[in-house]
């Protein structure tokens, strides 16, 4: 496993949407290394996320690099061909100042920061592994020993963890249920509806999103798979739900949560409000009211 820098700039929210990172010759046909260093990155990487002037997310990488075209928010240059990496949010909300990075990581080449300890100017950087283990630590992030990846777990469906428990000791604690839950909600599916959208998409753009904060769950409501968590799609519902632009209301249907800022994400709002979420039941509607409450009480 290595460790790795992406510097995002204002596309940050385009890149943590669509989960992935993309980079391309310079205009003039050049290949530095900060971009083309992308096809080096592999299964299970980790990646720090830097739009200035915070680290604001740390994810690691679920797909390895292919040939892409530009995708939609970034500005047409001279080429649009070019190479891209998926990714999975491990943690998202960051705000981590570059100054106090800047005293956890070597200064100058090969890594993001010049020889006088500010950000340089380059998309992606090389980190090693003792900048990455204090980087997870100052973002309090922490990862499965194993590197094990929910894609390899379809198989036959789970109906509850039966582990020694949901947490498990790592650098602090790891998800040891999270692969099972989104086995059981796959049912061994290769592609599936999400839940609020309704769209039907491969398995790798969906993620078993927890309807109530998962560290708000107990221990029993974290192993209770019926009503955890949800599918629910990369494309742009996981982050309206999380960052609670949606809601689900007491009859299913979605519903308006905190106020939309700008006139774009308002729009994508009102394409999913009125729809109805397929997995709103007996078993989860308690926890879909805990969810909105918290977003109505915090907006």
């Amino acid at each position: 496993m290595r460790y790795w820098w992406a510097s995002q700039g204002n596309k940050f929210p385009i890149v943590m949407e669509q989960r992935i990172l993309w980079s391309r010759p310079t205009d003039s046909g050049a290949l530095p290394y900060s971009r083309v260093c992308l096809k080096e990155m592999r299964r299970g990487d980790v990646v720090f996320h830097y739009s200035g002037p915070f680290l604001r997310a740390v994810s690691r990488v679920g797909e390895e690099w292919e040939s892409a075209s530009r995708p939609p928010g970034h500005r047409e240059k001279r080429f649009n061909e070019g190479w891209r990496v998926r990714v999975e949010p491990l943690k998202l909300d960051l705000e981590i100042p570059w100054q106090r990075v800047a005293e956890l990581i070597n200064h100058g080449s090969p890594g993001p920061f010049t020889s006088k300890g500010k950000p340089a100017l380059k998309y992606a950087s090389p980190l090693n592994e003792e900048e990455g283990l204090r980087l997870l630590q100052e973002a309090g992030v922490s990862l499965s020993p194993d590197g094990a990846n929910a894609e390899s777990l379809l198989g036959c469906p789970a109906t509850s963890w039966v582990g020694e428990g949901s947490d498990g000791e790592a650098l602090g604690t790891v998800r040891r249920e999270q692969a099972h839950l989104r086995r059981h909600l796959l049912q061994g599916r290769t592609a599936a509806p999400c839940s609020i959208c309704g769209e039907v998409l491969p398995a790798r753009l969906l993620i078993a999103g927890h309807i109530k904060p998962r560290n708000l769950c107990t221990e029993e409501e974290r192993v209770d798979f019926t009503a955890a968590a949800m599918l629910i799609c990369v494309l742009g519902c996981d982050a309206l739900f999380e960052w609670g632009y949606i809601v689900v209301d007491t009859t299913g249907h979605v519903d308006l949560g905190r106020p939309a800022e700008t006139k774009d994400l308002e729009a994508a709002v009102d394409q999913l409000v009125g729809k109805t979420c397929t997995v709103h039941n007996a078993s989860t509607a308690t926890n879909f009211e805990a969810h909105r409450s918290l977003i109505t009480h915090s907006s």
